[in-house]
């Protein structure tokens, strides 16, 4: 048997008694082995193949993996199904989920259809081995491994009823999408279905007003006062005129993030094009209109914490210096510090001055209606100062109702968007059920969009690199200093400092402590602070109810995602 024959043969289907785990290289029939199918990237885990073989640009770190996890909950949730399809003629008997990842969806749908037999295909082996699995899911399924874009799928003609495709548009160039979905024409038995769920390449930005707060230090006097008495004003050097205004805070990383991808050839609207690519080798189609997750409203702030006594300082050096002289044993537990305010989403000034009236006067000096809840739904816009997630003891309980905004919008003005002779497009997504969800579900939406943005930061800067090099003129522009004698370890701090300052803008955005409040989880108080802590905290505070003023209708319907869905059956 020739290799070239070997290669293309498809593997056994799994037996009763053992489930298969193979690896196939894409130039080989060779078995590589698993630690060789990655390696570490400043501590980030990527796939070890050439990237003009396998341009898919994200790391394999944890949080990368559970997104997928992530996304497979939503539709579980909103579809209360494993897939988007109806099946009248019975379930499928042989599914391939391909781009597996991780397996979740393999595993909940071989639960969900216990007479199915499955094959994850996926790139590198991340999946978890079959040995782990309860032994009757583990009978019925297999993880095959390959590159899909360099050589055929190794299965037979018509072996599938059913193929599952999910959120491969950010490593399958442009002009691979026709010969992918060929292959998966030929694989599938004549009437079967092949659903694809797809999102566009999306930087989540935030506007200047939010992010100029989270920068804000206390200005210092522009005066030099001399020992005699007399000053001199200093003034401030005009910024030049060869740089434009960005328009936001972290245009250089999404300028890197997009040239990624089309470096790559990889298209940033995958949903705009797979109709052209899908309607070509499908006849029957289901092709649902593009749904945009809109920005989540902005969430209420978090309460000032308390002030810490006046004399905690001076009784913690005391203790740390004459422990010796006390008379408690030597285990004994220091004094706690006071915990913080509960986590309502405003805070008084009578609240401070009956809670540490005594410790300190900072709160007493706050005007109490800068931190006043809205009391009437006209005030209770994304301009107002104060905004509350929910209506939980755990936040305030006196947020007024307010009607609820969409969580999204349907972009249908595609003739793509319509049935052709199966079924109503409406019906692969129920939006009657994305309804239902919370306002702050859209928080998860955003965060799935910046952690995908996170997990390309190697190829980022990568791209940064290129530039420093071969094409200094594009970083002028966003005032990168591109000094030929900076080390790389230098570039790389500067870098990463611009990624960690974007991670903590988003995570600002998100505000993580007021989905857990709305659960029901107990939020960790923060921690006491001096006088002078809590003088720059209030600032900021206040820098941030203030810049809140400036925000629009468009900040708030700019999309954090989009998604589409398609259906095609083969012809019998």
């Amino acid at each position: 048997m020739s290799i070239l024959a070997a290669h293309f043969m498809p593997p056994p289907r799994p037996s009763s008694s053992t489930a298969i785990t193979m690896n196939i290289d894409s130039t080989s029939s060779r078995r590589v082995p698993r630690n060789k199918d990655f390696h570490n990237k400043y501590g980030h885990r990527h796939h070890s193949f050439d990237p003009e073989k396998a341009p898919y640009p994200l790391s394999y770190d944890r949080q990368v993996l559970e997104l997928e996890s992530m996304d497979h909950s939503f539709v579980m949730h909103v579809k209360k199904s494993v897939s988007v399809v109806e099946f009248p003629d019975g379930l499928p008997k042989r599914s391939l989920d391909l781009g597996c990842g991780g397996g979740t969806w393999v595993l909940d749908a071989a639960k969900e259809w216990p007479d199915c037999e499955f094959v994850g295909f996926d790139l590198v082996n991340v999946q978890v081995p079959t040995s782990f699995l309860e032994p009757e899911v583990a009978n019925r399924v297999a993880w095959v491994h390959g590159n899909f874009l360099t050589t055929k799928l190794p299965f037979d003609d018509d072996e599938f009823d059913h193929v599952h495709m999910h959120g491969l548009g950010r490593g399958i160039p442009e002009n691979k999408w026709g010969v992918l979905f060929e292959e998966v024409n030929r694989i599938l038995r004549p009437g079967g279905v092949v659903e694809v769920l797809e999102h566009d390449i999306v930087f989540p930005t935030l506007p200047t007003w939010f992010t100029a707060p989270l920068r804000a230090r206390n200005k210092r006097s522009d005066s030099v006062h001399y020992p005699n008495g007399s000053h001199h004003r200093v003034d401030t050097l005009p910024s030049s005129s060869d740089i434009a205004p960005l328009p936001h805070d972290h245009a250089l990383l999404e300028s890197l993030y997009y040239a990624v991808f089309e470096n790559r050839f990889i298209n940033l609207r995958p949903t705009a094009i797979l109709p052209i690519h899908f309607t070509s080798t499908f006849r029957r189609v289901i092709s649902a209109p593009i749904v945009h997750f809109r920005m989540p409203t902005l969430p209420p702030l978090q309460a000032l914490p308390q002030p810490l006594p006046p004399n905690a300082l001076l009784l913690e050096a005391s203790f740390s210096s004459d422990r010796s002289d006390i008379s408690t044993p030597p285990h004994a537990p220091p004094t706690p510090r006071p915990i913080a305010v509960s986590f309502s989403s405003t805070h008084s000034s009578a609240t401070s001055k009956s809670t540490s009236s005594r410790e300190s006067s900072l709160f007493s000096s706050i005007d109490g209606s800068a931190f006043t809840q809205p009391t009437s739904p006209a005030d209770f816009s994304p301009c107002s100062p104060a905004l509350s997630c929910c209506t939980t003891d755990t936040l305030s309980s006196e947020t007024p109702h307010v009607v609820k905004k969409p969580l999204y919008i349907v972009d249908s003005s595609a003739a793509e968007s319509t049935s052709m002779g199966v079924a109503p497009s409406h019906s692969l997504i129920p939006l009657h059920e994305i309804d239902k969800l919370n306002e702050r579900s859209l928080a998860m939406q955003l965060y799935w969009s910046y952690q995908s943005v996170l997990a390309c930061q190697e190829a980022m800067y990568e791209e940064l690199v290129d530039r420093t090099r071969n094409r200094t003129g594009e970083l002028a522009a966003f005032g990168w200093e591109t000094d030929q004698d900076l080390s790389e370890l230098e570039s790389r701090t500067k870098f990463e400092i611009l990624v960690d300052r974007y991670k903590r803008d988003m995570q600002a955005r998100i505000s993580l402590w007021c989905s857990l409040a709305e659960l029901g989880w107990s939020v960790p108080p923060r921690e006491a602070m001096s006088k002078a802590e809590l003088v720059e905290e209030e600032r900021l505070y206040r820098a941030m109810l203030e810049a809140r003023q400036y925000a629009s209708e468009e900040d708030f319907h700019t999309p954090c995602r989009s998604v589409r869905i398609f259906v095609g059956y083969k012809d019998l």
